[in-house]
C-alpha cells in the first residue's frame, strides 16, 4: 500500500487526468435512458423511510419549499428539525406499520434512506407490491463500486470491483433486489450513490467518526495527523449539496437509473485538514506519519478505524451524469461551510463544554513528534 497518487495526476487546474484500470468485477446496474416525465409537480407526495438526517434534511426542505407534501416514517418523535412533515411513528421493518403509512398518506414517491439489509428491502417490496407507488428512490452508496476504483473519477458506467466491506456488499445486493422487484411491479426506480457527505451530525477523520477531537487540537494549536504524505484523495462533500441533488432527482423522473451524488471535485487529506483549519480560523500544523508504521503497531484502534478506507485508495466520483441532466445545479455549500455546520451543531450538543480527553490519535501524534525531535537531535550530533 502506498500513500501517494496511485497513478492519478492532478492537472494544472487541480483536477485529475483519468487513471484507467483493467476491467474486473462486474457492473450489475444497467444504464437505461428514459424520457423526462411531465414537468415538476406531476409527483407531489413523498414518503421518507427514515429522516430527516444528514443528507435528507435538505432534500425534505427543498421538496417542502416546492409545494410537496412530505411524510416521514421513523421510530421517534424527535429530530424533525422543525420541518412541516407528517409523522408516522413506528419501525420501517414492520410491514404492518409500513403498510399503514402507505395507505394513509398515499405517496407518489417513496425515498428509502435507511435500508441496509436485503431483509429490510424485501419488507418494502412486499408492501409496495400490495400498495404500489409511482417511484422509489433508494439511497445506496458510492462504496458499491469496490476499491481501488477502476477509474478516476469513477463514473456510474465504469467497471466495478468486488465490494470491500459488508456495508457495500449489502447496498449492492439491495440495489439488485430493488431492480428486480421494480421491474416486476412497474415501479420506476432511481438509485442514488452518495459520496462522503459531511454535515451537522457526520464528519470523519482517519481515526474517528466525529471531528470533535480534530477541532479541539486545532483550537489548541496542537499538530494534527495526516496519513502518509497527505496527498491521498478523499471525496469529501457537503451533505446539504448531496441532499439537494437527491431532491432534484425526486422532483422529476431522471433519464438514468443510477446517479453519483457527490462534490464536484476532490481534495487531498491535507486539504481536508485545512478545511477544518479555516473553519476554526487557524492554519493547521500537519504531521505526516507513514501508514505502514501505524499498521505495524497492530493496535485495534488502527484496525477498527477508517484509516484503510480513507487512505489506501483514492476516492473520487464523477458527477457528470447528474450535471448533464441538471445543468443549472450549483454546489453552493462549500466544504468550509459543511465543517462550520458540523462544529456549530456539536457545540450546540455540548461536545466541547468539557476538555476532550486525549485519544489514540493524540498519543500517536505526540509520540511521533517527540520521537522525530529525538531522532533529529541524534543525527545532528553525529553529522
Amino acid at each position: 500500500m502506498g500513500d501517494g497518487l496511485h497513478g492519478a495526476v492532478r492537472d494544472r487546474e487541480g483536477g485529475l487526468r483519468h487513471a484507467q484500470a483493467h476491467p474486473e468485477g462486474q457492473r450489475p446496474v444497467v444504464r437505461r435512458r428514459r424520457p423526462h416525465p411531465p414537468i415538476r409537480g406531476a409527483v407531489s407526495r413523498a414518503l421518507f423511510l427514515g429522516g430527516p438526517g444528514n443528507i435528507s434534511e435538505s432534500t425534505i426542505e427543498r421538496l417542502l419549499g416546492g409545494g410537496w407534501e412530505v411524510a416521514v416514517l421513523k421510530r421517534s418523535e424527535g429530530g424533525l428539525l422543525g420541518l412541516d412533515v407528517q409523522l408516522f411513528l413506528g419501525d420501517r421493518d414492520d410491514e404492518a406499520t409500513l403498510t399503514h403509512a402507505l395507505t394513509s398518506f398515499r405517496p407518489d414517491l417513496v425515498v428509502d434512506c435507511t435500508c441496509f439489509t436485503t431483509e429490510q428491502a424485501e419488507t418494502v417490496t412486499r408492501a409496495l407490491t400490495a400498495h404500489p407507488v409511482a417511484r422509489l428512490v433508494f439511497i445506496s452508496t458510492a462504496d458499491v463500486y469496490g476499491y481501488p476504483l477502476s477509474r478516476l473519477p469513477m463514473r456510474e458506467q465504469d467497471p466495478w470491483r468486488p465490494p470491500t466491506s459488508e456495508y457495500a456488499a449489502s447496498k449492492k445486493a439491495i440495489e439488485e433486489l430493488y431492480q428486480r422487484a421494480c421491474e416486476e411491479t412497474g415501479t420506476r426506480l432511481t438509485i442514488v450513490r452518495p459520496g462522503y457527505s459531511m454535515g451537522k451530525s457526520f464528519a470523519l477523520t482517519a481515526f474517528s467518526l466525529k471531528a470533535t477531537g480534530l477541532v479541539a487540537r486545532l483550537r489548541q494549536g496542537r499538530p494534527v495527523f495526516s496519513p502518509g504524505d497527505g496527498t491521498t484523495l478523499i471525496d469529501a462533500g457537503a451533505a446539504r449539496n448531496t441532499g439537494l441533488m437527491v431532491a432534484r432527482l425526486c422532483e422529476v423522473e431522471p433519464r438514468e437509473l443510477a446517479y453519483n451524488c457527490a462534490h464536484n471535485g476532490t481534495v487531498t487529506y491535507d486539504e481536508y485538514l485545512r478545511v477544518f483549519g479555516e473553519a476554526v480560523g487557524v492554519e493547521p500544523s500537519i504531521v505526516h506519519i507513514p501508514t505502514d508504521v501505524l499498521y505495524a503497531l497492530e493496535r485495534p484502534e488502527v484496525e477498527q478505524s477508517l484509516l484503510r478506507d480513507l487512505t489506501s485508495h483514492h476516492l473520487y466520483f464523477a458527477v457528470d451524469r447528474f450535471r448533464e441532466e441538471f445543468p443549472d445545479f450549483r454546489w453552493e455549500h462549500s466544504l468550509v461551510d459543511a465543517a462550520r455546520d458540523h462544529i456549530a451543531h456539536q457545540e450546540s450538543l455540548g461536545a466541547f463544554d468539557a476538555p476532550i480527553p486525549p485519544g489514540f490519535e493524540d498519543r500517536v501524534v505526540d509520540a511521533w513528534v517527540a520521537g522525530f525531535d529525538d531522532l533529529r537531535s541524534g543525527l545532528l550530533s553525529q553529522v
